[in-house]
């Protein structure tokens, strides 16, 4: 079955960018990707990025995390090996800052690191998307910018958010439209749905969040998933 178009230039790209060394990654994003140690009441999260990379573990998918943050929120939880291999906690999450804030930082911390894929979930902490998504589009599309100045041919994975709540249902299909807009063959823009299934409330049965916002192991095993199953055609993965 042949692929289409933009999958196709991205089974190009990401193959021979990993055929001889590791695909490098960066994770980008607030709180949902960073992750936290857990202090005192808190609850330790481990951050999609963890599962993410199990998955490349067992797809014997070499891949090396990349990024300027070194540990999670308050410092790192536990991660533990995974089939003889060592997790390294290298990203670019900002716990509670704004999509702007985070666009801002990373032209700065672009410049330290190098990456063939990029996958950013960003906009909780936006505090004007209940009045106008545009900031919100417009920090994102800069973001898209910066990394392409990183790599030209930088492929970029957004994130959808999963929040069932106004204004994220919208945001969600303005990230998709603005996606269309800044896709290119060179450098493919695509993103990806994760609300399919998520149960916010934390006292439900199968709830994905430790308080509403911030997933729990379920949760990130969604997020994980979700952001796996794009990329299985891109790295021929069955």
């Amino acid at each position: 079955m042949k692929l289409p178009g933009v999958v196709t230039a991205m089974v190009l790209m990401l193959g021979a960018a990993h055929a001889a060394e590791p695909l490098k990654v960066v994770c980008i994003g607030d709180s949902i990707t960073q992750g936290r140690k857990g202090v005192g009441k808190h609850v330790p999260t481990l951050s999609y990025r963890y599962p993410l990379w199990k998955k490349f573990v067992d797809a014997n998918v070499a891949v090396q995390y990349v990024g300027a943050q070194k540990t999670g929120f308050e410092g790192s939880p536990e991660y533990p090996d995974h089939n003889g291999k060592k997790f390294v906690n290298d990203n670019e999450g900002y716990w509670g800052w704004t999509t702007e804030g985070v666009s801002g930082k990373l032209k700065e911390t672009s410049k330290t690191w190098k990456a063939d894929l990029a996958i950013v979930m960003l906009g909780t902490n936006d505090k004007d998307k209940e009045k106008s998504l545009e900031p919100t589009l417009k920090a994102m599309a800069e973001i898209v910018a910066t990394l392409r100045a990183n790599n030209p041919k930088m492929i970029v994975v957004i994130g959808q958010p999963f929040q069932e709540w106004k204004p994220f249902p919208e945001l969600s299909k303005a990230y998709a439209e603005l996606a269309a807009k800044l896709n290119t063959a060179e450098s493919p823009v695509l993103t990806v749905a994760t609300s399919t299934g998520w149960v916010s409330k934390p006292d439900l049965d199968g709830t994905c969040t430790v308080d509403w916002v911030h997933p729990n192991a379920v949760g990130d095993e969604k997020l994980a998933s979700a952001f796996f199953e794009l990329l299985k055609p891109v790295l021929k993965i069955k």
